[in-house]
Parts: structure tokens; sequence; C-alpha cells
């Protein structure tokens, strides 16, 4: 052994010793190791050699291919070699590629050509190296292939199929079935928990579940053409869920390949969205379904959504119509601040322009008293301070009322639609159907859409269009016009409006 007043008088041996020591701390690291070994079957390579597959060892940073070679007669030289195009699978999917020969160089090319192997072997001789796929190995598969699709000149390796390691399960939730995950559904049916499946049928079945305080998504079935269907089993997660300041939902979102990405997910109700850095992917929710069922205790489940809305005169609140579509039971919540629940129904709707007009029809109703803001038709510009009040995301963020501001961005909203605004002001599922607000506490537009992979982008339908709506089925005395908020800070104004900004709950 050299000592190190030796090693540094011959700079190539020091630059060797310090690379295979970095080599193997880089080995030793690693926190997670799985081995599985095999006394597998010699495979003929050539007239020349043979080799097998001695043993897989599973990694935090990657896998570790031990490859053994025989020599079938005396050589004077035993070479190995396998190409870039070297990759891990299970089944057809190709999950980690070659990234090369350890050596105590370092990790290195080892193709065709590259001279690696051992001079003067004998007859029966044996040697092995190991071969480095750096990646992760997504925890449960079981079976997986090394193949060597070979070089341009279509030389290759070894390839090794079908062989069975230990590789145990992590990263899932304990669910044997589709019916166990409806049993968990059917105890937290909060409006989020449920059953997904893409619109676009191409990707797999999901399931929102509660862990402790958290949501997870998992995973159900997938079609049979489902990239990386057998990497994944019932009950596997597939997203972590967490709350962030926005109120979408941050996720640690694992593909078809097992591999993780940052994705943003958002729930209204009646589907799920999510988004991350290479597009969109649309759910729909299948269960629990909308209709009233029966549940195994013989009682009725029904779905519930919730909107928000704002006050008018002798008791007409406005809303979205997408908020009390189909709804057999409405109910008001935040008049003059308390927390008592009216009974309200649907006096007309304008669907095209996605607005409704409610009423509260509940006996112990006594009225809105002086509505302290004016409705006003006239179109805002560009640039135009405003602000929003609603009731967002309430599963997670509470009932009570949120405040947002921000600018009228555009006078024309998705794909140049006249009759609404873009804004600034954050606005989530939940806020659909509340006042938008300019600087002077002015009613001069209703949210009705935001999108989850924008930040910072509303839309809000021009008041133009509930004019018409109230004038042609009530009348339009029902439009108050006398603001006394005007001129008060910010603060002041919210304290008074939101006693006129209501919490809608649908059945």
């Amino acid at each position: 052994m050299y000592s190190i007043l030796n090693l540094k008088k011959n700079k190539k041996l020091l630059m060797r010793f310090l690379v295979f020591s970095l080599v193997t701390v880089l080995f030793t690291i690693s926190i997670y190791s799985q081995t599985t070994n095999f006394n597998s079957a010699w495979s003929t390579g050539s007239s020349v050699q043979c080799g097998r597959l001695k043993s897989i060892e599973i990694r935090n940073d990657g896998v570790i291919a031990t490859i053994e070679v025989k020599a079938l007669k005396a050589l004077k030289r035993l070479e190995i070699f396998s190409t870039s195009n070297t990759y891990i699978l299970s089944g057809n999917t190709r999950l980690l590629q070659l990234s090369g020969l350890i050596t105590d160089r370092g990790i290195v090319n080892c193709g065709y050509g590259t001279n690696w192997g051992w001079s003067n072997v004998p007859l029966g001789a044996i040697q092995s190296y190991q071969l480095f796929f750096k990646g992760t190995l997504p925890s449960g598969t079981s079976t997986i292939s090394i193949v060597d699709y070979g070089d341009y000149n279509g030389a290759h390796g070894y390839c090794f199929n079908n062989y069975q390691i230990n590789n145990p399960r992590r990263n899932y939730l304990p669910y044997q079935s589709e019916f166990t995950v409806k049993q968990h559904i059917d105890q937290n049916n909060d409006g989020v928990c449920g059953i997904y499946e893409p619109i676009d049928d191409t990707g797999a079945k999901l399931a929102c579940v509660k862990k402790g305080n958290e949501y997870c998504l998992i995973y159900l079935s997938s079609p049979a053409n489902y990239p990386g269907k057998s990497l994944w089993q019932i009950g596997d997660i597939k997203a972590t869920l967490r709350m962030t300041a926005s109120g979408l939902m941050k996720a640690d979102w694992y593909r078809s390949d097992k591999s993780a990405i940052t994705s943003y997910v958002a729930f209204d109700g009646v589907s799920m969205t999510a988004v991350d850095n290479t597009g969109e992917t649309k759910y729909l929710k299948t269960y629990p379904v909308s209709s009233p069922t029966i549940g195994s205790n013989g009682s009725q489940e029904v779905s519930e959504w919730s909107g928000t809305g704002f006050a008018l005169n002798n008791g007409y609140i406005v809303t979205n119509f997408h908020v009390v579509e189909d709804a057999s039971e409405i109910t008001i919540q935040g008049v003059n601040g308390s927390s008592f629940e009216y009974k309200a129904s649907v006096i007309e709707v304008d669907k095209k322009n996605d607005l409704a007009l409610i009423k509260i029809t509940d006996s112990r109703f006594k009225g809105f008293g002086n509505i302290p803001y004016a409705v006003k038709e006239t179109t805002c510009d560009v640039g135009a301070d405003i602000f929003v009040l609603g009731y967002p995301l309430t599963s997670y963020m509470g009932e009570k009322i949120k405040l947002t501001n921000g600018i009228i961005s555009s006078k024309s909203g998705f794909k140049d639609d006249i009759t609404t605004y873009q804004i600034s002001a954050p606005v989530q599922p939940g806020n659909s159907g509340g006042p938008m607000f300019d600087k002077n506490g002015n009613v001069v537009g209703i949210v009705n859409a935001g999108i989850p992979d924008a930040d910072n982008v509303g839309y809000a339908i021009k008041t133009t269009y509930l004019f018409n709506l109230i004038k042609s089925s009530v009348s339009a005395s029902v439009i108050p016009n006398n603001n006394i908020v005007a001129g008060k800070s910010l603060p002041e104004k919210v304290k008074i409006l939101q006693k006129y900004v209501f919490y809608i709950k649908c059945k």
C-alpha cells in the first residue's frame, strides 16, 4: 500500500486514489439499499465467453447490476461492453438508462471498442463487472429486464429478461379494492374526497382520500395502454396534496413511470384539474354521484356544493347560473353577518351569460335593510382598481368571507369574450357569483370563473347583462343605487359590505 507521501510523488496514482475514494463515498452514502442475488444459468455471448446476471442492488441514487463473465477457453483478452442504449425495463416500459461501468476512475463509457476487460485469462476463469443505472427504480417493481438495444453498428452486450427482484412496495395506502376506497369516501364525504376519472379516458382512475389531515390521490385502475401500467397497484399514492395561499393544492405528483413532478390541483365539487409544466388534465368526479343514493345504513346521501351571492332589494340575490344549476335545495348564510340559514328559490336565470336571480322565501327573513352599495351599469377601464368578496374553497379555507383585490386586466374575457372582464384578483371555486367592486364600493361585475394553471387570472360578468336579466324578469327597482361607502378606507368598506355578500349552499 502506498503512503500518502508516496502518492504525492506520483500525481497519476494520487488522482486515481482520490477518484476511487470519491466513488467509494458516493456508493456508500446511500440511505436505502436492497440487493437480490441470482444463481441464473449462463447465457452464451460468443464462442469464447458466456455471461450471467449475478445480482441487482437497488439504491436511492440508482441501480447496480453485477454481471459475471466466464472464459470458454484460454484468452489473451476477455472483453466486456454494454452500449449506452441499455435500459432497465418493467414489461415494455423503460425505467432507467445505463450511465456506465463502475471503475476506480468513476462511471465510464463501456460501449463497443472501449477495450474494458482482463488480459491473459485462463480457461474457465470467472470475472465480474458492475453497471450503474442512475435514477429511482419505482418501489414495488417486482420483475425487470436489462436490455441492450445496441449501437448503430448493431453491436450489443448481454440482455437479461424477466428477473424477479426483491423491491418492497413503498408509498401506498392499504386499500385492497375500489369497494374499500368507496367505504372510506362515504365516511369522509366533504365534497373533495371522491373518485375521479380523466375526461380523455387515457389516464388512470384516481381516488382522493384523507390521510390524517391531508389529502392523497391514489391509483385505482387504468386502461390497458396506460404507460407503466405494470408499475401500479391499487392504493399506490399518485399525489400528496398541500394547501397553498392561493387556495390551490400543491402536489408531489407521480407520473406513469413513478417519477415525481410538481403539480397544482383544484377541485370544484364536480371535477378535478391537475396542472403541471406539461399541460392540464381534467378529471370528472364519478363518485359519489350527484343524484341521491342509498347508503349502507339505508340513509339517503346527497351531493353538496357552494358559491357566493350578493344582495339586491326586496330579498333578491344575484349569483351564477352554474352555482344553482340542478339544485333541489338552496340555503343562504351570512345575511346581516349572521350564521342563520334561510331557504331560497330560483326566480330567473340567464344560462348564456351564467347569471341567476334567486330570492329568500324563508318566513323568518325580515329583509336586508338599506343596501350600502350601488350596482353600476357603466363599463370599467383597463387598469381600474377592483376588489372581490366571496367564500372560496370553504372545505379548506373555512366559511369566513375572503377578500382579494387587483385590477381590470382586460375589457374582454376568455377567448376575447366581450361579456366579461379579465381581472387580476385571485378567485377560486366558491367565489362564483360573488360581487366585484370598484374602488368606490360599487358593484361593477359578477365573478364567474378562474383558470387553475394561470396566476392571478379571473373573469367577471359585466353588470350590463345583470341589468338585462333583472329588467326582463322582475323590476329595475330591485337594483340598489345608493352608495354609502365611497370615500371610506378598504377595511371600512369590507366591514360594511360583507354583511350583504352571502354564502350559498346547494344540494
